[in-house]
């Protein structure tokens, strides 16, 4: 299989790499000519591996096209700025995409996010939520213009089925942890072990590993969930302090419980006031409306062993 992944030079494009890698597949990662730089350590890590890095004045459908893959990888997101860099990002750029496969009758795979099914008219805060019938049914509340744009993005995709002869998916992942978690919440994460005290909030975050979405994202590739859109979340929902004491564990520390239930409680009360204050293409608008809802992802067609929180947390502690 020739694997064409706009927008891997990331944290899930390395980990998708490696897997592909490890199975013989042929690798073409694309970015924006200069997306290296931002990106140095994994982009030499990719070449390493195998990968050729296609770097682009602009990501459009012919030079995507003229790429051959078999399957197309959609990796490109954004998690701040103006809601046309988000439309750019989630939607203008995955159109090309699709298009350019649609024409050489390949695959697209498309990771897009829990943040895209919003919140459901009439379903509590708290409920779990399976992959809808139809897709995106229902009256939906989006407040981020991640998500708004993540939504739009999907049913663009959807739209674009029959040209696409039915090859497409859609991958709604959760919080990634794993390996080249370099994001800034795991940078914070790594320098707060040493405070050694763990934070409970009363509030499970819908976290998987990465390496279980690349895997997944793989399968996808190969036409396993064809014409389908999956919730790509662990069943754990461990909270931020779980993930504390198994990092004190991990690194011989002895760690202090901090229960702060009262605070986590009166957060998710105030995250519908505090989104109208907060910038619509911001972390915390994104952070909150996630709050506000509080939902618990499953999938009725996923059925796989998912990777524990002790290895979610070592792998995210040690991969450097």
């Amino acid at each position: 299989m020739r694997a064409v992944i706009p927008g891997g030079i990331g944290f899930l494009g390395a980990n998708l790499a490696e897997v592909l890698s490890a199975q013989g597949h042929e690798i073409v990662v694309v970015g924006r000519k200069g997306s290296e730089k931002k990106r140095p350590q994994i982009a030499a890590h990719l070449e390493k591996i195998g990968a050729r890095l296609a770097l682009l004045p602009r990501v459009e459908e012919k030079a995507l096209a003229e790429l051959g893959g078999d399957v197309y990888f959609y990796l490109i997101g954004k998690l701040t700025g103006s809601l046309q860099e988000f439309r750019e990002a989630h939607v203008t750029l995955l159109e090309e995409t699709a298009r350019a496969a649609a024409s050489i009758g390949a695959r697209v795979v498309h990771v897009s996010s829990i943040g895209a099914i919003g919140g459901i008219k009439g379903l509590r805060p708290g409920s779990t939520v399976y992959e809808e019938e139809e897709h995106l049914s229902g009256e939906r509340q989006h407040w981020s213009f991640y998500e708004v744009t993540k939504a739009e993005g999907e049913r663009a995709l959807v739209r674009m089925g029959k040209e696409l002869k039915g090859r497409w998916s859609i991958l709604r992942p959760g919080f990634l942890i794993g390996g080249w978690g370099y994001h800034p919440e795991w940078r914070l994460f790594r320098r707060a072990l040493p405070l050694r005290l763990a934070p409970r909030f009363g509030i499970g975050l819908p976290i998987v590993h990465v390496r279980d979405v690349a895997e997944i994202l793989v399968e996808a590739g190969e036409g396993k969930y064809d014409g389908k859109w999956l919730h790509v979340v662990s069943p754990y929902y461990p909270e931020i302090g779980d993930l504390v004491m198994s990092g004190c564990r991990q690194t011989n520390r002895r760690c202090l419980p901090l229960p702060l239930q009262p605070f986590g409680w009166l957060g998710a009360q105030l995250a519908p006031l505090l989104l109208r204050l907060v910038p619509r293409g911001t972390l915390p608008a994104l952070t909150l409306s996630q709050l506000r809802f509080r939902y618990r992802y499953a999938s009725r067609i996923l059925k796989r062993e998912w990777r524990p929180v002790d290895t979610m947390v070592r792998d995210v502690l040690f991969w450097q």
